[in-house]
């Protein structure tokens, strides 16, 4: 005990002088992107080099720096230290890549900790989406102290990725809450997920979770081919590990780039069925982000078939329908005398049959369960004939103007509940309000719109359709459909189809109309 004692007061003594010294070191291990094979990144990692005892370990040495308060000028040497080399990289005409830096819990809970990232950034030139921090579960544990600290990170551009996933605390919770952008899958997970049935279902059910949630997933550890073929088979983003590079000094890595960027083609599965695989599991997302957002849209979408002389329904979701007092069971499969009044179930197949003939205008309002709405029906036709028709239904009930009430909540429900464009105009086309929408799919930021005339973005040949529309809307005081063009940032143009409807004020007059557009082309 007397000996151990000796010898860490001793590392405590020169753990002090060491950084004055320059003893450190960085060594920096390789990312690759498993999907193309080409290097996507490195990690800083510290070494001591002590001139009589050698290399010393950071797990030797960094619990010390941690009781001696070193850690802090320590960490914020590594951190000065990889992102200088990374720009240094950079001007040498090195590929753009990210340089991952781990911070340690000391460093994390200092108050000041994104002024000296950002400090350090405009100090070394480097952008902040070349730079990588790492924290560990463990850190995180005081949510409320942290989530403000990772928040002020990720204004500054930085990314965050949680490292050793699966060995620490409340994992799931961090995932739901954290502004995180990857996750590191624990190398103790992929060290035997070749030939333990258990392992292997915990790095595919991590790599599944991570991308329902939008996040990238790097695996540590990959030591084999086999590690590398199971991880591309199950679309792991990016590995590092002995396969590819042990953790070597700068100079080492620079010549090392061609041969990393081989090992990928020749060890694992070809890039053509990587990228098949890949392009199948985008299919199957687009498929489920477009479930999703028809189950979230504030509306209602269904389709509907003709069999056996019945308009039997299909598919049937959104927030709509539920506001109906309906659930999707109660409409899948069934026509509408199986859940209508038959009064109003035969006054509906009326259009129903009008667009199964082929119409493709058809519009018509309906009430049910005292809710408005109108409903558009446009048919699918394959090979010259229609095999199904697709219906899109807005909530126009009356009462909807109360949203209107007061300028800061002033029609706040459309514009966070809609995923189209939707914007608001008097009988003079003048736009009250764009929705945020308009930025993401016209390029153009919605307050740019209000108080301008709506036919600055209307194509000019449309123009004369679209007054006639507006003439129609004022005074039948109903909704009506349109398509046009819509200008975009790029001097582009967007064809939309478009529903205008009137809402009224208590006289019975068009106060506003509601115009929710969505891309048409």
């Amino acid at each position: 005990m007397n000996v151990y004692k000796s010898t860490k007061d001793n590392l405590k003594e020169e753990l002090l002088h060491a950084l004055d010294r320059e003893e450190f070191r960085l060594l920096y291990q390789p990312k690759l992107n498993l999907q193309t094979g080409k290097l996507s990144g490195v990690e800083a990692l510290i070494r001591w080099e002590h001139p009589e005892q050698g290399i010393i370990s950071p797990l030797e040495f960094i619990p010390t720096a941690e009781e001696t308060g070193m850690i802090l000028p320590i960490g914020e040497w590594v951190l000065r230290t990889a992102c200088i080399q990374n720009k240094a990289w950079q001007e040498q005409g090195l590929s753009s890549m990210i340089v991952a830096v781990n911070l340690s819990a000391s460093q994390l809970y200092q108050g000041d900790l994104a002024e000296k990232v950002q400090s350090i950034l405009e100090e070394s030139r480097l952008s902040p989406e070349h730079l990588e921090l790492e924290i560990t579960e463990s850190m995180t544990m005081d949510v409320d102290y942290v989530l403000p600290i990772l928040h002020k990170l990720k204004q500054i551009g930085v990314r965050i990725s949680l490292d050793d996933f699966g060995t620490g605390y409340s994992s799931l919770y961090h995932l739901k809450e954290f502004p995180i952008d990857i996750i590191k899958i624990d190398r103790s997970f992929v060290r035997n997920c070749t030939i333990d049935s258990k392992d292997a279902t915990i790095v595919k059910t991590i790599i599944a979770m991570a991308h329902q949630l939008k996040l990238e997933v790097i695996a540590e550890g990959v030591e084999s081919k086999d590690h590398l073929v199971f991880l591309q088979q199950n679309l792991c983003n990016e590995a590092q590990g002995y396969l590819f590079s042990k953790p070597v000094a700068p100079e080492e890595f620079t010549r090392s780039i061609p041969c990393l960027e081989q090992i990928i083609p020749n060890e694992g599965i070809s890039l053509e069925k990587s990228n098949e695989t890949w392009l199948q599991n985008g299919v199957e997302n687009t498929y489920q982000d477009l479930q999703e957002a028809v189950r979230k849209q504030r509306g209602m979408i269904f389709k509907y078939k003709k069999e056996n002389e019945r308009f039997v329904h299909s598919f049937c979701d959104g927030e709509l329908i539920y506001r109906l007092q309906f659930t999707p069971d109660q409409l899948i499969g069934k026509d509408l005398k199986d859940f209508l009044p038959v009064e109003e179930a035969e006054r509906k197949m009326g259009f129903y049959e009008r667009a199964w003939n082929g119409e493709e205008n058809v519009i018509y309002e309906s009430d049910v369960n005292g809710l408005s709405y109108v409903t558009s029906l446009r048919p699918i036709i394959r090979g010259g004939k229609v095999v199904e028709v697709i219906g899109c239904s807005v909530d126009i009930t009356k009462k909807t103007g109360v949203v209107f009430s007061s300028d800061d909540v002033k029609y706040r429900l459309i514009a966070e509940n809609v995923q189209d464009l939707i914007c608001i105009i008097n009988s003079d086309a003048i736009i009250l309000y764009a929705s945020p929408s308009h930025q993401k799919l016209l390029g153009i930021a919605p307050e740019t719109f209000v108080g301008e005339s709506a036919f600055k973005w209307i194509h000019t040949e449309d123009e004369e359709l679209i007054q006639t529309r507006i003439h129609q809307i004022v005074t039948l005081k109903t909704a009506w459909q349109v398509k046009f063009r819509y200008k975009c940032a790029d001097n582009g143009w967007l064809l939309v189809e478009a529903i205008g409807t009137p809402v009224l004020d208590e006289q019975g007059e068009v106060e506003y109309i509601v115009v929710v557009c969505r891309d048409a082309s």
